[in-house]
């Protein structure tokens, strides 16, 4: 598994320009004996941050690159680092790798960039009314800044990102619909009851796994129905 990470990351280290934001296709083996070194932050390479980060959101943000430069959800490339990220996620949660990453190719373009914007997040400290990626953000300026990465004029408030004309049932939600309970809302993963949200109390943007008990009294939205009534 490791040894097919470190292909796909090589290949697309290659083929993709991230700017800075480029995944290393290998690290380097790590020296026990070394010592660790601070860099002064005024003399770190560009990308030294995001590198650092963990490895799911750096794959997200690959994926990402090639997905929103095409309107192809099937391209190879593109189906490679997906299918990590998918499989990663569904390793941690205990989730069915192969169920996951079905339930991922089903879902529209749209909702597919939504969900991987909002996973390139993992790590970002949860901060209220605000909406920085890689650096600072709410569970509704998650929500915003994932949908409007997948083009669409998303409201900034929870209230709004769970309006009545974007209401759908819960059977019939896929990967990237919002899940809202009260004020506070997550996206959705695809598979069971799998989320990704920004907890409160300067927790950082994270996975969890939804108890039926909450998710029996929380509304399910589809974000893409705003371009059909404009609200």
């Amino acid at each position: 598994m490791h040894g097919k990470r470190h292909l796909v990351r090589g290949v697309a280290a290659v083929t993709l320009v991230l700017s800075s934001l480029v995944a290393p296709a290998a690290a380097a083996p790590a020296r026990h004996d070394a010592v660790p070194v601070k860099v002064d932050p005024r003399y770190q390479m560009p990308g030294y941050s995001f590198r650092s980060r963990d490895d799911l959101a750096v794959d997200a943000v690959a994926a990402l690159a090639i997905v929103m430069r095409q309107d192809n959800v099937d391209d190879p490339m593109y189906l490679g680092l997906r299918r990590l990220v998918s499989d990663e996620i569904a390793e941690r949660m205990s989730l069915d790798a192969d169920r996951m990453h079905r339930a991922w190719s089903r879902a529209p373009r749209d909702h597919q960039i939504a969900g991987l914007a909002a996973i390139s997040q993992i790590g970002v400290r949860y901060v209220e009314g605000k909406e920085d990626p890689y650096v600072q953000m709410d569970c509704s300026g998650l929500q915003w800044y994932a949908w409007r990465t997948a083009g669409l004029d998303m409201p900034r408030q929870a209230v709004s990102q769970q309006d009545r004309h974007m209401r759908i049932e819960r059977e019939d939600a896929v990967f990237g619909d919002i899940v809202g309970e009260g004020t506070h809302v997550h996206l959705y993963l695809g598979v069971s009851l799998a989320m990704i949200h920004a907890p409160f109390n300067g927790k950082k943007v994270k996975l969890k796994m939804m108890s039926e008990a909450q998710a029996s009294r929380s509304v399910w939205a589809d974000p893409s129905l705003i371009a059909l009534y404009r609200l």
